[in-house]
């Protein structure tokens, strides 16, 4: 899956850490960011709120 492309279309940015050497998916409006091999799929999860995206965010039912 494209990962990269839907989280561009979502206004997803990569950032490059020089220091480390590590790039960084981040977005110009959420505190939240990732790093890593899957940082443009958990965007794009986090994105599209996906259940899986954050396990804290889940909820178990509505009142």
């Amino acid at each position: 899956m494209p990962w990269k492309i839907i989280a561009s279309a979502f206004g997803w940015k990569a950032a490059h850490d020089d220091e480390a050497s590590l790039l960084v998916v981040r977005h110009p409006k959420r505190r939240r960011h990732y790093s890593g091999t899957d940082a443009w799929k958990q965007a794009v999860l986090l994105s599209i709120r996906s259940p899986s995206a954050h396990p804290l965010l889940r909820r178990e039912g509505r009142p």
